[in-house]
């Protein structure tokens, strides 16, 4: 999904040229042995596209850390003290509020204390299973993205990798013809 065009125009005219430059560059470095010109464009290029990759890696670790993160069971949260002071409403509330915050965040129905001292498990409304399908769909957003930033990195050096060797092989048909071999060529004829 592209979520700003300007960006991905610009990734595509860079990433373009950057691997153009690692194919022409590593095509002269074999065809015409190392020069200033070809070293330069090689680490150029080279530097760009794992810039990219680089990024885009990076993006996959911040993805994947957040989701990890979030995707954590929460731990058991009970109220600091239940002061004689609270009203048994109260204590219901609250533990209600503990219960459905834990179904909003893992999808647990968990127990609850109603008003009366009993342990009751939490029945969710409709409000809390919107609330659950918009934290499950989060995670999922958040998975995908993360895929998809590691394959944009894996995708940065798969490619830089075949420009590598299409320009060594380039290089093979550049090569100069042997003096020599022309030579015995036309005193044969």
């Amino acid at each position: 999904m592209i979520e700003s065009w300007p960006d991905f125009i610009l990734t595509v005219t860079g990433g373009a040229i950057a691997l153009l430059c690692l194919f022409e560059g590593t095509r002269r470095l074999g065809a015409y042995g190392a020069h200033r010109k070809a070293v330069l464009l090689i680490l150029a290029s080279a530097g760009v596209c794992a810039l990219f990759g680089g990024f885009a890696y990076q993006r996959y670790t911040d993805l994947k850390t957040t989701y990890l993160l979030a995707q954590a069971k929460p731990a058991k949260a009970r109220p600091a003290a239940w002061s004689k002071v609270s009203s048994p409403e109260k204590k219901e509330l609250l533990s209600q509020a503990l219960a459905r915050d834990a179904f909003r965040s893992s999808g647990v129905l968990g127990p609850y204390v109603d008003r009366n001292g009993d342990t009751r498990t939490f029945a969710p409304s409709q409000e809390d299973l919107a609330a659950r399908e918009r934290v499950v769909a989060y995670y999922s957003r958040t998975e995908y993205a993360a895929r998809s930033s590691f394959a944009e990195a894996l995708l940065w050096l798969i490619t830089a990798v075949v420009a590598i060797f299409l320009g060594l092989a380039m290089s093979l048909d550049n090569k100069a013809p042997d003096p020599s071999a022309h030579d015995g060529v036309a005193a044969h004829s």
